[in-house]
């Protein structure tokens, strides 16, 4: 049977809405599996977007989508990034700890997942189970094969309710990863660790792997039937966009249109959805929030983004994604500035401009250093910061740095904040002569020297000035008197 190479476009899917009860298979026909290969295959360059002509269609949320929820794989994904080479057992602790320290009992960070599989992993599970904490739940992650099922079962007593288990979606696995030798081969094997896990009373969490290149029409939709009527609608499933193809834009065509892949999953199998974004192409805080308006109930994240590659969905930016869109249900933002110290100290350093948790509070430029210093009494609040850094455990966050494009304001908020922390009475400010030759002084030395002979600048500053260096040359120039 020859390849399809080329993409294929799908038509959009108009069934009506269907409610759906855990326990109660929905009563929609079942789909037929499509024989044929269906390849995406761009050769090695950008997957180009196809666009409908409608939208996707926004499904009709019953109970059972609400609330939305955040699942954790910071320890079996995120701990795949290539910047680490081991998640360390006590880091892992204590991120689970943070993790139910920032839930502060709303149940919205609903789950984290680990693997079983090395012997650190199997003692910090224990230890996982015996905190006991309602939220995050502590789920596990197995290959699709029954006998980790057992081996689940047998090293946590009982203790793990839903393990996430493998089930590559696209023909890219199906054949050229996996091997099959047809997509009713898949099926078959996918389904006998499903049914295993409930045979043991353990929820089956089925990770779509590669979704967003998959054949949604001619193997997903039947897959994800015959999984929910086999397992009597016991079965939830994760939808993977693994190599960050998905795209968050309504009128993206299938596969990799996140809105219309989640409705059209959704209103063909009434399944509980989870979604599971890579940041391939910096689309994966954009694609889950997508996920959540178009019918995934759950988005999955890594603290900072850590995964391979690029990483992915994260934790902090779906937080703030929920808060905005959702209402703060009563999270402890401020657990998120000590994650990052953790990172800081067991893993890697966090991005410098990684949103919410990165050092992104700091400014340079002069235009935005004088707007700092005027909202702290400004009527109308914040002006060049987007929310107050302490709602997000960044209180000793640094406002002003000294550079090349600073101006007389950052120089005042630095000079100030030293005389405070000296217990001296002395204030200045941007009119003062001291501010103004520190000004100059500064500028001088990114200046450099120019060498007219080789009609260049040299010998010119590259780093920023510190506090104490600021502070040095106000001493020098008289200001304390």
């Amino acid at each position: 049977m020859a390849a399809i190479t080329n993409p294929i476009r799908f038509a959009t899917i108009n069934t009506p809405y269907v409610e759906f009860t855990v326990m109660e298979p929905p009563t929609i026909p079942r789909a037929a599996v499509n024989p044929a290969r269906v390849y995406h295959n761009f050769q090695g360059q950008f997957p180009h977007i196809e666009l409908e002509l409608e939208p996707a269609e926004l499904p009709l949320e019953g109970p059972e989508d609400l609330p939305k929820l955040i699942t954790d794989t910071t320890l079996r994904d995120g701990a795949q990034d290539s910047r680490f080479p081991l998640f360390p057992s006590e880091a892992r602790l204590r991120y689970v700890d943070l993790l139910h320290d920032l839930d502060a009992g709303t149940g919205v960070m609903y789950s984290i997942e680990t693997f079983i599989y090395q012997k650190r992993d199997l003692w910090v599970l224990d230890k996982l189970l015996d905190r006991e904490h309602e939220f995050p739940k502590i789920t596990t992650w197995i290959r699709a094969n029954p006998k980790d099922v057992k081996d689940l079962h047998d090293a946590s007593q009982g203790r793990v309710k839903e393990t996430g288990m493998l089930a590559s979606s696209s023909d890219h696995h199906i054949f050229d990863k996996l091997g099959f030798h047809s997509k009713e081969d898949a099926v078959d094997k996918y389904l006998r660790p499903i049914l295993t896990a409930c045979e043991y009373g353990i929820t089956p969490r089925v990770h779509l792997e590669d979704t967003t290149r998959a054949d949604v029409e001619g193997w997903v939709i039947p897959f994800m039937q015959e999984v929910l009527e086999a397992t009597e609608g016991m079965a939830k499933f994760r939808i993977c966009d693994t190599i960050g193809w998905g795209v968050p834009d309504p009128f993206a065509a299938l596969p990799y249109g996140v809105p219309r892949l989640v409705s059209t999953l959704k209103q063909e199998t009434g399944a509980e959805l989870e979604f599971h974004g890579h940041n391939d192409f910096g689309l994966a805080t954009a694609n889950a929030l997508a996920a959540w308006q178009y019918g995934c109930k759950k988005v999955n994240v890594t603290f900072a983004g850590i995964g391979e590659r690029t990483g992915n969905t994260s934790l902090e930016q779906v937080l703030a994604g929920y808060i905005r869109l959702y209402g703060d249900p009563g999270l402890e933002l401020t657990c998120l500035g000590e994650m990052g110290r953790l990172f800081e100290e067991f893993l890697a350093p966090v991005p410098h401009n990684a949103p919410i948790v990165g050092d992104v509070f700091t400014t340079q430029a002069g235009i935005h250093q004088a707007g700092v210093v005027k909202q702290e009494q400004a009527p109308g609040g914040l002006i060049y910061l987007p929310y107050d850094p302490s709602i997000v455990g960044q209180e000793e966050a640094e406002r002003s740095v000294i550079g090349a494009l600073s101006g007389a304001e950052g120089i005042v908020s630095i000079l100030n904040r030293e005389a405070e922390r000296r217990d001296l009475t002395v204030r200045f400010s941007s009119v003062s002569r001291v501010v103004k030759e520190i000004y100059d002084r500064v500028q001088v030395a990114y200046d450099g020297e120019y060498d007219a002979a080789a009609d260049r600048w040299a010998n010119y500053r590259t780093t920023f000035f510190t506090p104490d260096e600021i502070w040095q040359m106000a001493v020098d120039l008289g200001a304390l008197g």
